[in-house]
């Protein structure tokens, strides 16, 4: 197992749905062939195209998967933020990224290396069904996801975003940190920077949230979840 990893670290891996399949002896196989990697706040970890070299996890911080028109314009596709996956499936897709990735902010991932943890799946089938139970179970999730989020309309988007993403502080309101920008959050979801802007604002002055910068406050969740904004 790799020496680098923390424990604690360890045991988020362990508990992940590409490995929670997997006995201890075969997880600890591939964590021989895991490293640390730390990532500065807007540093490019790969770029679209380029090989798929390994997968990763984070640790800590953000990671925005996103891509490029040819007139310069950027299209968030994904913010990954602690305890999930991200290239995993590139890894088996022809291997080449077919989004770029670069550090929200300061981020601590764990690579597991490519061609080493293709290589000790070849060695035994049975490896590539307890994979393929995890990613099969991940996969429909995230296709619930998508048709959720295409059937919604963009001030849907909105409002279930800041359920999903609320939590309560240690005051016990509701809150949404923000977990980027508001025009990489306008992306994600599908709206212009303007129009995120003009739908919190209509949601403050109806008194449903407080906004006070990338701080967002939850002051009525039941009408927050019945509004209609259009």
């Amino acid at each position: 197992m790799s020496a680098n990893l923390s424990e604690r670290d360890l045991l988020a891996l362990r508990r992940s749905y590409i490995f929670s399949d997997m006995d201890d002896g075969q997880f600890h196989e591939i964590m021989r062939h895991a490293a640390p990697v730390e990532i500065a706040g807007g540093q490019l970890l790969f770029g679209q195209g380029d090989p798929v070299a390994a997968f990763y996890w984070v640790g800590e911080g953000l990671i925005r998967l996103f891509r490029s028109s040819p007139q310069g314009d950027e299209k968030v596709i994904e913010l990954i933020g602690p305890g999930r996956f991200f290239a995993e499936a590139a890894l088996f897709m022809g291997g080449r990224f077919p989004v770029n990735a670069a550090a929200q902010v300061n981020s601590r991932l764990v690579a597991v290396d490519g061609a080493s943890f293709k290589a000790w799946l070849a060695q035994d089938a049975s490896r590539c069904f307890r994979l393929l139970a995890g990613m099969s179970a991940r996969m429909h999730k995230l296709v619930n996801e998508i048709d959720s989020l295409t059937l919604m309309k963009g001030t849907d988007r909105l409002l279930q975003y800041l359920l999903d993403h609320s939590e309560p502080d240690d005051s016990g309101q509701t809150v949404v940190e923000l977990e980027a920008p508001k025009q990489v959050i306008a992306s994600r979801i599908g709206v212009k920077p303007e129009t995120l802007s003009r739908l919190l604002h209509k949601l403050a002055d109806l008194g449903y949230v407080e906004v006070k910068d990338n701080r967002i406050v939850i002051r009525d969740e039941d009408k927050l979840r019945e509004a209609g904004l259009d």
